[in-house]
């Protein structure tokens, strides 16, 4: 079934790349996300079980991870995944979505994680078409978008799905503790550390040492906060250096766990995963 609708994946991809990309000039181009997000169908196989909001077992013995959209509660190794409302709903709503359905699993660039789960994009087909079960938990409210290095080519458009349903309040981004954070809470950031967020800020200043390169959102970079990304990283990016420095005095959000390294940092897996915000900004209270 789902091999007759590749066709409709690649369609469906195309269309909601070209909406995220087109206000998200740091991402991924669409051409480059379509071909890795929505190749023909690598494997197809039955869900066994919903282990929780982004994680399966399959028929086969398998676990696999939805690879991009972060389940409630799984950013946090010490708590139970399953535990409190959003992480329920996140677990319903993944399994409603593959219930009696077979689902095509093409890989994403790397292949398994540290835990030996294969890391996938996943689809499943419906009377409708095909659909992104990935892209159809964020955009519902259920997960949030993410990356891990080597495999950040979807989150331009998992970006896109994100900002909508954040938009429109939908699931979890009615709770305030998974609103999206002010850089200038320093204290409420260290709070946070060890757990996923999305942080918003003016960048006072860009600097380049050796090996990483940092985004200061304050003059005191012992204190404030500060994304961090290697400096190989960006000299793999296409124009990544002169892209960097031009952030200097731009509001801008960046994602990913929160570190402490003097004060509060997120260390960047890759220039995807950094949002230039509108002259108008989305600038959170602070």
């Amino acid at each position: 079934m789902l091999n007759a609708g590749a066709g409709l994946i690649c369609e469906s991809i195309m269309r909601w790349l070209v909406a995220g990309v087109a206000v998200l000039p740091f991402l991924a181009t669409a051409a480059t996300a379509s071909e890795a997000c929505a190749p023909g169908p690598r494997s197809t196989h039955g869900v066994a079980h919903v282990i929780d909001g982004e994680t399966l077992l399959l028929d086969n013995g398998q676990e696999v991870r939805l690879i991009g959209a972060l389940a409630p509660g799984a950013d946090s190794p010490s708590s139970d995944t399953n535990d409190g409302p959003p992480a329920r709903d996140a677990l319903e709503a993944l399994g409603a979505l593959v219930a009696g359905r077979a689902v095509a699993l093409p890989n994403e660039g790397r292949r398994y994680d540290r835990y030996g789960r294969l890391l996938v994009q996943a689809y499943i087909g419906t009377d409708a078409g095909a659909v992104w079960i990935q892209e159809r938990l964020i955009r519902d409210g259920h997960a949030r978008a993410y990356a891990l290095p080597g495999n950040a080519a979807c989150l331009a458009a998992l970006i896109n799905a994100e900002s909508e349903a954040r938009i429109a309040r939908r699931g979890l981004w009615r709770r305030e503790d998974y609103g999206v954070r002010s850089a200038n809470d320093i204290g409420g950031l260290l709070g946070l550390t060890g757990r996923f967020a999305l942080v918003e800020g003016r960048v006072a200043q860009v600097s380049q040492a050796q090996r990483t390169t940092y985004i200061n959102f304050g003059i005191d970079w012992r204190r404030d906060f500060t994304a961090s990304i290697a400096s190989a990283i960006v000299v793999r990016s296409d124009d990544g250096a002169r892209r960097l420095q031009a952030l200097a005095g731009k509001a801008i959000r960046v994602r990913g766990w929160i570190e402490r390294r003097n004060g509060p940092m997120i260390v960047l897996g890759s220039l995807d995963e950094i949002e230039v915000l509108g002259e108008a900004g989305e600038m959170p209270p602070k």
